[in-house]
């Protein structure tokens, strides 16, 4: 195992640029601001670089950050430095970022760092000989009505026990999709016997991802069959339906779990050999339209569906 070195990491890039999605997402970010105000984009730039470079920031991106806002390269480390949300250091491919304040203490969260020993071999600010997993104690993250709780890359899982996170880190080892929330199916922060008050909640409407992700260019959804606006340029090739009336399993794809798959429908994306035709431009478009943050580069999508495509192919030939 090794551990996140407080001063960056030893390896670095020569220079950093932002490009693709990345890139036009900056500029929007530090269009927000009037003239002379930029130096105010810093965070959502370090954040984006983070993404970008695959989890962490390196120190070309802090030095182009500073060029591009203005500012001495000090104060953006300053703000590289003050947010736990910012990696200076690799991590792995799962962040588990354990929160060891006071509500999630009283309610167990020593067993899940017990866990995640017993899982993965690592404790706080130490990161797993495989690559897999990063283990951080950060201050509270604001779920503490469902303690303990831990922060997975960008998302939360709540109601922690040693075997619920024990088995969630087992899953996370074989390639399986992050499940989010209560992990003993509390609804929200309702009691954990069940709601006392306003029991009678209505449902919410049914996910229906071709409105949720066919998106115009403010990024407000719209509905399906509406004709796509100018900024939807590098949309890939979209089918009305999967060929023959059967799409491939998507979710075969790693790092594709069902919703993705579902929302991959919804933009009219059924089968492997349409992922593997995307271009740079179009699988930026992708990753924008489903906010993905970059998972199909990271995964490499691309590869894996020309793989799994000239798989199905030579078994529909044998």
């Amino acid at each position: 195992m090794s551990g996140l070195a407080a001063g960056g990491a030893v390896e670095q890039p020569d220079s950093f640029a932002f490009d693709g999605e990345y890139g036009r997402a900056a500029d929007k970010a530090v269009d927000r601001y009037p003239e002379g105000r930029q130096a105010s984009a810093v965070l959502p730039l370090l954040d984006l670089a983070q993404r970008q470079h695959g989890g962490w920031v390196p120190q070309a991106a802090i030095e182009h950050i500073a060029g591009r806002l203005g500012m001495a390269k000090i104060r953006v480390m300053e703000v590289a430095t003050f947010y736990t949300m910012i990696n200076l250091a690799p991590v792995g491919r799962y962040h588990l970022q354990v929160c060891g304040t006071t509500p999630c203490m009283l309610r167990g969260i020593g067993e899940v760092f017990r866990a995640i020993r017993d899982e993965t071999g690592i404790g706080p600010g130490e990161t797993s000989e495989d690559g897999l997993f990063t283990c951080t104690e950060v201050e509270c993250l604001g779920a503490c009505v469902n303690a303990p709780m831990v922060q997975v890359n960008d998302d939360f899982v709540e109601d922690l026990t040693y075997e619920n996170f024990s088995g969630l880190l087992r899953t996370l080892k074989n390639g399986g999709e992050l499940p989010t929330g209560s992990l003993v199916g509390r609804h929200s922060s309702e009691p954990e016997d069940g709601a006392r008050t306003l029991i009678d909640v209505p449902a919410p409407p049914p996910f229906d991802p071709a409105v949720v992700y066919r998106l115009n260019g403010a990024g407000a959804p719209v509905a399906a069959g509406s004709p796509a606006p100018a900024e939807n340029e590098g949309r890939p090739a979209a089918l009305d339906g999967p060929r023959g009336g059967n799409a491939d399993a998507l979710a075969r794809i790693r790092g594709l779990g069902p919703k993705i798959e579902s929302a991959l429908h919804g933009i009219g994306i059924y089968h492997f050999d349409q992922i593997a035709a995307w271009t740079p431009e179009e699988k930026d478009w992708v990753n924008g339209a489903l906010k993905l943050g970059g998972r199909a580069d990271r995964d490499d999508w691309v590869a894996q569906a020309a793989a799994l495509a000239n798989a199905e192919a030579g078994e529909g030939t044998a």
